[in-house]
């Protein structure tokens, strides 16, 4: 390909449904940094951040080339307007967190793809379309070669002294208006390894960082903007150096109101708190994931819940304000979690909220071993649903129609009027307002024809076989193979159903060969005592136990033969991380449409079994 690029647009697009930032936009810096590079030398550049200014087509279809910038929400729009530039006979090229993972759907849609930090790599692969030769050589790249290959280039190292990369220009942007809400990236990188996170696949594990003067000129180019928000991953991560940056923005008279992602820690520096506030941070953003002891172990947070309540004691004493930033769903939280959460987000006064319903983003350790590349557990790929607030993955402990009404829920407690009255009466007028328009969010989000269709189908997978209904009155006698009762699963199984008042009734193999009357009149006998059968699904085998589950499923199809005039009942099985609540749900629902019981039967079965313990 070799092509004369004069124009360049570059896109970050907007997410398709409404979330906790719709409100107020801070733009992410890559696509405004690529401008910047490219404008430097001398091309004609447009950047269109699309919750800032909505795409001129005429304008975006007439490049020569538009770079695309997709995270995991934004992905399908990504993809339809990369699909849009190629038909328009221009070079599409998609970058960010998503391609950079799963760079082989990208090339899909695209011409090019750059994987993870982007600066040279962009550089060199439009001087390589101008000379029509030399893609092989560019790290970071995914092209298709001539004859249709896709070729992976190697990675490029992380790039060690990020002030190589020029002050963003933010007046590239399409209908921006300074004076507003600035990003300013200070380092990359995080040195921590939360299991749901992908920025340290993306940024690598390593600090790296802007010279404490480079970072004061970026914001001496704002001077007089109305916030900044420091787009760092854990601004704190080296308290040294940012307290000289705090002092600097002090000395220099450069303290806008602004905030950064911080985590608990950091109150334990005194003197860090006190420069914060000097430099006059309005608010933080803390990730405190969960106050479910078991599922910050599992998430390798380091912390617990009394550091997490001293945060918020001492940031709040230094009057800076907190955006509580909260992970629900783990494999070991529960709906009184989620109730739990909202109610200790009102008690300790957090001004604001997230709780975001544990996603597996592709880039993070739970996508590639826990959902096994999306393989396991995971029960949708349309990407667009990847914005923590929607259920797409299937968790241990509840639905996943329960998770997500029980998100919604545990959010309209905090976005409450009583929420609101609360801020109203200690005269906070910001975060009454703030709190009201969550409240607003929450309602507005309903509204959305897409968010009410698939919050419906999560409904319909818990509940569409009719459960009690659908076989004329509540179950009290089930039969089930006892191949499967010899396994760990089935044997909870079993315990579930007792728990909630059912007979099993074990259903050997021998009574699907016929080898006697005798055999065929227990299974006439049965068939008059049964109300139905479960018959195992099998989903997925464990290495090692093929051999297992090839048994199970001719006995699985053996039973629906045999009892064909009985009903049946799926039940999937997928080895891996564990049970997961909603199969279980499902044959509950066949004996009481009591899911508080249902699920009090499943906890119990499973501490009986020595799966999980008592709460």
């Amino acid at each position: 390909m070799k092509r004369a690029l004069k124009k360049l647009i570059f896109v970050e697009p907007k997410s398709t449904h409404l979330h906790v930032y719709s409100r107020v936009c801070i733009p992410r810096l890559g696509s405004v940094l690529l401008g910047t590079i490219m404008r430097a030398k001398g091309y004609d550049v447009r950047v269109y951040i699309e919750d800032i200014h909505d795409l001129d087509m005429n304008e975006v279809l007439s490049a020569d080339l538009v770079a695309i910038s997709a995270i995991t929400s934004t992905a399908p729009q990504s993809y339809r307007l990369a699909d849009k530039v190629r038909q328009a006979g221009a070079i599409a090229v998609m970058g960010g967190t998503h391609t950079s993972f799963l760079p082989e759907e990208g090339m899909e849609h695209a011409d090019f793809v750059v994987r993870g930090e982007g600066e040279f790599a962009f550089q060199e692969l439009v001087e390589a379309i101008e000379r029509g030769e030399g893609f092989e050589q560019i790290q970071n790249l995914t092209y298709r070669t001539a004859d249709g290959n896709l070729v992976h280039n190697r990675e490029r190292p992380k790039i060690p002294n990020l002030d190589v990369n020029p002050i963003p220009d933010y007046r590239l942007i399409e209908g921006w208006k300074p004076g507003g809400v600035i990003s300013v990236a200070t380092s990359r990188g995080c040195p921590f390894s939360c299991t749901f996170c992908s920025v340290p696949g993306m940024y690598g594990h390593a600090f790296r960082t802007h010279s404490i003067e480079r970072v004061l000129q970026e914001l001496e180019v704002h001077k007089g903007n109305l916030y900044t928000f420091f787009a760092d991953d854990i601004f704190t991560a080296n308290k040294k150096r940012v307290k000289e940056l705090l002092r600097g923005m002090i000395a220099r008279d450069l303290t806008p109101a602004w905030g950064a992602q911080v985590r608990t820690e950091t109150v334990d520096d005194p003197e860090l708190l006190q420069l914060m506030r000097d430099a006059n941070c309005f608010n933080v953003y803390v990730g405190f994931e969960s106050i479910n002891p078991r599922t910050l172990k599992l998430f390798q947070k380091k912390q617990d819940l009394a550091k997490i309540e001293r945060s918020i004691e001492r940031f709040h004493a230094h009057k800076i304000r907190i955006h509580g930033m909260f992970v629900v769903g783990s494999d070991e939280d529960d709906l009184e979690v989620l109730d739990a959460t909202a109610k200790f987000a009102r008690k300790h006064d957090i001004d604001s909220i997230q709780f975001m319903i544990l996603t597996p983003i592709p880039g993070s350790p739970d996508w590639d071993t826990l959902y096994a590349k999306g393989d396991k557990y995971v029960i949708s790929q349309n990407w667009s649903f990847y914005d923590g607030h929607h259920c797409v993955h299937q968790p241990r402990r509840m639905s996943p129609y329960e998770l997500q009404m029980g998100t919604i829920r545990a959010m309209q407690k905090f976005y409450s009027w009583g929420s609101i009255i609360q801020k109203l009466a200690k005269r906070d007028i910001y975060y009454a307002t703030i709190r009201l328009w969550g409240k607003r969010m929450l309602r507005e989000w309903w509204k959305d024809d897409e968010n009410r269709a698939y919050v419906d189908w999560l409904r319909g997978q818990l509940y569409g076989d009719g459960g009690v209904s659908a076989l004329g009155g509540p179950v009290r006698t089930i039969g089930v193979p006892a191949l499967l009762l010899q396994d760990k699963i089935g044997q909870l199984l079993q315990r579930f159903l007792g728990e909630l008042g059912v007979t099993v009734v074990p259903l050997a193999e021998a009574a699907m060969e016929n080898a006697s009357a005798a055999v065929e009149n227990a299974t006439a006998a049965a068939r008059q005592t049964l109300d139905c059968v479960i018959t195992p699904i099998v989903k997925r085998a464990e290495q090692g136990r093929e051999e297992f589950y090839t048994r199970l499923a001719a006995v699985s199809e053996g039973l629906q033969a045999q009892w064909e005039r009985l009903p049946s009942v799926a039940f999937p099985l997928t080895d891996g991380q564990g049970p997961v609540f909603e199969p279980f749900a499902k044959i509950g629902l066949l004996v009481t449409r009591n899911l508080d019981a249902i699920r009090t039967a499943y906890k119990s079965a499973g501490v009986a079994e020595g799966l999980w313990e008592a709460a």
